[in-house]
């Protein structure tokens, strides 16, 4: 076993689940030496370690935690499922696709959250007596979360929050983890939420706390409207000393809200679990999820099969007895599992944050991030006990804000921050739409000469790239590419995994810029934003432009990482700032 007198989490000892059949009574101790054959679980003894070994083996010496571990297409020689016929494996990329499998939801972010203040570059201390934010798309809110926890302790002025989604598990989910913030104790609090957001399974006591302190708030509610039209607009805002939110919802969604306090009918344990696998580690999707495994440092394969088999957000020693309860703000149905097998809590926090303050276990990737959030939901919990802040919720299609907006008092040059997501991809409202849209409630520089709308663009590179691109590309991209994989004979077998891998990895060193500009030329971006009274800020300010993008110079670690981490590197933030 290794041990470490570095400061770390405290994680209590992986013997936890002794079977009471095997005379073993299960170990509350907490763990100081970490199993050296895996880094994944940390005992408290070397007893201990070797009572738990009959369980602990089947992790510890999975063929996933080989590095001589290769996907079972490859092993078979065969034809993987993510590639339409296609005899050269020189041009496999155009064939590789991406099928999608499962519910297409986003209940959890796929960008790293980004605080979209950022004081210490903009204001500094001179932010707004009166701080407006807009969250027109808002996903999740790691966004928000991650923005209140880096807002200065020193600040003691008015913050709004206005956030909006137009899918309603969405903005029934985030308002049930900010009631969860403002009723709980912090500490309480931040376990609570990091389950109800992340975890497919949760304590029964958490289940029973949400319905004891957030349900009754709104059955009031309901009870209140009952007589009321379905698609009528109904509004309710709760105090909490100097902090309040309001959420605006149609009748009929208030109707459907107290549904996520509840487990549906018929639907045990055992029978969501079954659900859920049946999405996230499906037969059929064997060769699409070693093709995703084959990218990852061995020991996160096997904390990714056991996320995608319990769906339990914990460090992977911990005991999962007492998460017995489906999530029913996961489950709204007893027949699905409402995201696709690729969503992963990972995707949306930053990996460098969670990683840089490892346990003794320094491979267990979501016992990382478990950490990591109960430190920023505790935070986050903590910031705003005394802030005086309000927080607005809607489920509208972000194009129908304004109108709502101004029902409520809010007009023209409101935001200091006004933050997209990416619906300003040309698959959702597009760039000049967005920019009609929102640009009127950006501050004008004379009010806030740091106000800025913030957009991602996921999709233009790939939407900008052609065939002949990727064709006139190939030489100069191996070459990026060499310093960090190289072709060997035995890749150019058809299929290869190692050869897939790599041809995936060139990607990572495209001509980014080149493709964007072309992007933004097609949408007359420069000329579009002109007209809406803002301009492209030349450096951004709240998120690098790209923020995922493989540095120059780049160390082979640093490399490896951005393939295992899911994504592209050609994740492009766009920052706005007002002419005037």
């Amino acid at each position: 076993m290794a041990n470490s007198s570095r400061q770390h989490p405290k994680v209590t000892c992986a013997n936890v689940d002794q079977d009471d059949d095997d005379g073993g009574i299960p170990c509350t101790d907490i763990a100081s030496k970490a199993c050296n054959g895996c880094f994944l679980v940390q005992y408290c003894s070397k007893d201990c370690q070797a009572a738990h070994w009959k369980t602990h083996k089947k992790d510890c010496k999975s063929p996933f935690m080989k590095k001589s571990w290769r996907p079972q297409w490859d092993v078979e020689k065969r034809l993987p499922a993510f590639i339409r016929g296609n005899d050269d494996p020189a041009l496999a990329e155009p064939w590789v696709t991406m099928v999608q499998h499962g519910r297409k939801k986003y209940l959890w972010g796929n960008v790293p959250a980004i605080d979209i203040i950022q004081s210490c570059k903009n204001e500094e201390k001179d932010l707004p007596e009166q701080l407006n934010l807009l969250f027109a798309a808002s996903g999740d809110i790691r966004n928000v979360l991650k923005s209140l926890v880096e807002l200065p302790i020193t600040y003691e002025g008015k913050c709004e929050l206005v956030i909006n989604d137009k899918d309603f598990d969405i903005v029934a989910r985030n308002v049930i983890l900010l009631l969860t913030a403002l009723v709980f104790d912090p500490i309480e609090a931040a376990d609570i939420m990091i389950h109800i957001w992340y975890s497919a399974f949760i304590p029964e006591s958490y289940l029973r706390k949400l319905r004891e302190k957030v349900l009754p708030l709104i059955e009031d509610v309901c009870r209140k409207i009952a007589g009321r039209p379905g698609q009528s607009l109904q509004s309710k805002t709760w105090t909490f000393g100097t902090r309040n939110i309001s959420l605006v919802l149609p009748k009929a969604s208030w109707d459907l809200f107290p549904s996520f306090f509840k487990v549906p009918d018929g639907l045990s344990a055992s029978k969501a679990q079954k659900v859920m696998v049946d999405t996230t580690l499906p037969p059929s999707r064997r060769d699409y999820v070693e093709r995703e495994f084959y990218a990852r440092p061995p020991a996160w394969r096997v904390c990714a099969t056991k996320f995608r088999t319990d769906g339990i957000l914990l460090p992977f020693g911990h005991s999962r007895k007492d998460f017995t309860m489906p999530n029913p703000t996961l489950f709204q149905s007893t027949e699905f599992w409402p995201m696709m097998d690729s969503a992963d809590p990972l995707e949306g926090w930053p990996l460098d944050e969670h990683l840089s303050k490892p346990s003794l276990a320094r491979n267990d990737i979501y016992g990382s991030l478990y950490f990591y959030l109960q430190d920023q939901l505790q935070s986050f919990c903590k910031r705003i006990e005394n802030l005086k802040i309000r927080f607005q919720l809607f489920e509208l299609d972000a194009v129908d804000l304004p109108g709502i907006m101004k029902e409520r008092g809010i007009g023209k040059y409101y935001f200091d921050r006004i933050e997209v997501s990416n619906i300003g991809d040309r698959g959702y409202i597009g760039p000049q739409k967005l920019l009609t849209t929102f640009a009127p409630y950006l501050k004008r520089k004379s009010q806030n000469p740091h106000a800025t709308l913030l957009a991602l663009f996921l999709n233009a590179v790939h939407e900008s790239r052609t065939d002949k691109d990727y064709i006139d590309s190939i030489e100069t991209d191996s070459a990026k590419l060499h310093r960090y994989m190289t072709i060997q004979q035995d890749m150019l077998q058809p299929y290869n995994a190692d050869f897939l891998r790599y041809d995936n990895a060139r990607s990572r060193f495209q001509d980014l810029d080149e493709l964007f500009d072309r992007f933004m030329k097609e949408c007359c971006l420069y000329e579009i934003s002109q007209m809406e009274g803002l301009k492209i800020k030349t450096k951004n300010t709240l998120v690098e432009k790209w923020p995922l993008r493989l540095r120059n110079g780049a160390n082979q670690e640093e490399f490896d990482r951005l393939l295992a981490s899911g994504h592209l590197g050609s994740e492009r933030y766009v920052e706005w700032e007002s002419l005037i």
